[in-house]
């Protein structure tokens, strides 16, 4: 744990260097200058000298206005058709000069981002939320442009993040030494994690219980929950523990026994979960909250957003895994006025019966989200220059916060979201209100400024940040980085792995359902070990050791 500390004491450096720059934008005549000034958009004969500068970035990029092509999926979340409708990006055209024409696909999934990238008519720049593991793999097929080069040369606000946070540098770089996409950053240690345990605080209150501590302490909470009438109905239809995938039930369960279900390090050597010995003791634990109806019994069935908020809602679900906003915030808010005691509260994550307590639901400082750029564009210069716009300081606040005077006034120097933003009258929710102002902080290539999160955490009922508990139980040595595979390691793993998963989604389910018996379970492990769980771990180990530069 103590090379943890270190990796923790290095990023608040980084956070504290970063948000130099990022604060300064809160300055009330540096917002004035920005409102006022408009770029002569279509005068070539533009001098340098008339050009505004932006951290280093000579604004507008284009003298003349120019036209960049972008994939991205809409999200279901935004009601528009383009994103041009957001007026971020209308702003930004204004400031840069330069017309995004959006290409979207309705949904962000695999295969439409597959279908994109093998139709060989790529656009100039690619969304995709999960660059980590495929940029390096499209950048050697020659697919992507290296970006490197044109960082040290083109995109100054870019370079200064690398230059400052180098471990943010390693995390996208491919194991070949390129840059293939720019990432969302977080750069602020409590918005590294936004999911966690939750329980009603009300039913515990009700019950003369204490927030549990251990995960005997969850066991007999979630007992009480199901035999003692929480919910005051009469009746015995309370569902301890909802959610609407095995993951989640995992990552409150699995670290109190000392794993994980996926991929984990520990003491420098990678292990996947359902092959380390402990993981039976996992599937045992949930194999007995399903059979004494603690787990709810439809978790296989019931996996949409809407069903569980529904037993929420209707006064059913005791506890639950899940987002800061969308779960804690929004059921807060939709119980509001409705039921008279309705509280949820943050648990701590469970300690296991040898001691072991983490929070495992983090990322890391850089994600897979983000903006890669086509190897086809005609325009390489322009198109680093308007991605280097999206970290500056004005582009971090136009894409956290949107437009000033539209959705945010400054308040005493800080951006403050309008009321009909976190508090929108038409039937939409704070999230959708705020996607048609702009594309939201955590979700685009840019950097997740902390106040927009606090904002609409505390416009969604939350006046407390939970997230704050949740620091000192996150260990960065536990958790496997962003590891990035060369095509020699990929032609092992991703065949094999498409088997395991199957085959451990499939068996672990069985186990906790009793389908098969939990005794059985030194079976699966050798049955992992066929199937090649070995070679995929000596993959994942040489990715991991070239990663930390080994």
């Amino acid at each position: 744990m103590s090379t943890g500390r270190r990796s923790k004491s290095h990023l608040s450096i980084a956070v504290l260097l970063v948000f130099v720059l990022i604060l300064s934008a809160c300055s009330g005549g540096k917002a004035e200058s920005v409102k006022e000034e408009t770029p002569n958009q279509g005068n070539s004969q533009e001098n340098a000298s008339d050009k505004r500068d932006v951290g280093g970035l000579k604004l507008p990029i284009a003298d003349k206005k120019l036209e960049l092509s972008l994939w991205a999926p809409s999200g279901g979340n935004f009601r528009g058709k383009d994103f041009n409708e957001k007026l971020s990006f209308q702003k930004m055209e204004e400031n840069t000069n330069i017309h995004i024409q959006f290409q979207h696909s309705t949904e962000a999934s695999a295969e439409a981002f597959s279908l994109l990238m093998s139709s060989g008519q790529l656009p100039d720049m690619i969304f995709n939320e999960a660059w980590d593991r495929e940029a390096g793999k499209y950048g050697q097929k020659g697919a992507l442009l290296p970006l490197e080069d044109l960082i040290d040369k083109h995109a100054p606000n870019i370079k200064r993040i690398l230059d400052e946070n180098p471990e943010i540098r390693g995390q996208i770089t491919s194991p070949d030494g390129h840059i293939f996409y720019l990432p969302n950053l977080v750069l602020d240690s409590e918005n590294l994690t936004q999911m966690f345990p939750q329980v009603r605080k009300d039913w515990i209150d009700k019950l003369g219980l204490k927030m549990p501590e251990t995960i005997d302490d969850w066991y007999e909470m979630l007992k009480a929950f199901r035999e003692q009438d929480p919910n005051g109905n009469g009746k015995q239809d309370e569902i301890p523990f909802v959610t609407v995938n095995l993951n989640n039930v995992m990552m409150t369960f699995a670290p109190a026994f000392g794993v994980e279900f996926g991929f984990f390090v520990e003491d420098g050597k990678v292990k996947y979960g359902p092959h380390d010995p402990r993981f039976k003791e996992v599937v045992e634990f949930l194999n007995k909250l399903y059979n004494e109806k603690l787990l709810d019994p439809n978790y296989l069935v019931d996996t949409t957003f809407q069903t569980l908020t529904e037993k929420v809602t209707t006064d059913l679900a005791g506890a639950w895994f899940g987002w800061s906003g969308s779960y804690m915030g929004n059921f807060t808010t939709l119980m509001e006025g409705k039921h008279p005691t309705f509280e949820i509260a943050p648990a701590l994550p469970p300690k296991g019966p040898r001691g072991d307590q983490r929070h495992v639901s983090f990322r890391w400082p850089a994600a897979g989200v983000g903006l890669a750029v086509s190897s086809q564009t005609k325009h390489p210069e322009e198109v680093i220059r308007w991605l280097d716009y999206q970290y500056s300081e004005e582009g971090v606040l136009l894409n956290n916060f949107g437009v000033e005077g539209k959705s945010y006034d400054l308040v005493n120097g800080e951006p403050v979201y309008k009321k009909e933003v976190t508090h929108p009258e038409d039937g939409l929710t704070n999230t959708q209100a705020l996607l048609n102002h702009t594309i939201g902080g955590g979700t685009w290539a840019t950097i997740a400024d902390p106040r927009y999160a606090e904002q609409i955490r505390i416009a969604n009922g939350q006046t407390e940040n939970p997230l704050e508990l949740y620091g000192k139980y996150i260990d960065f040595d536990a958790k496997l980085p962003p590891v990035q595979f060369t095509p020699q390691e990929n032609d092992v793993i991703v065949p094999m792995m498409a088997d395991i998963d199957t085959y451990v989604n499939e068996t672990i389910n069985g186990i906790i359902m009793g389908r098969i018996p939990v005794d059985s379970y030194d079976n699966v492990i050798s049955q992992l070990e066929k199937m090649g769980i070995t070679k995929v771990l000596e993959q994942y180990q040489s990715a991991y050791d070239r990663f930390r530069g080994k």
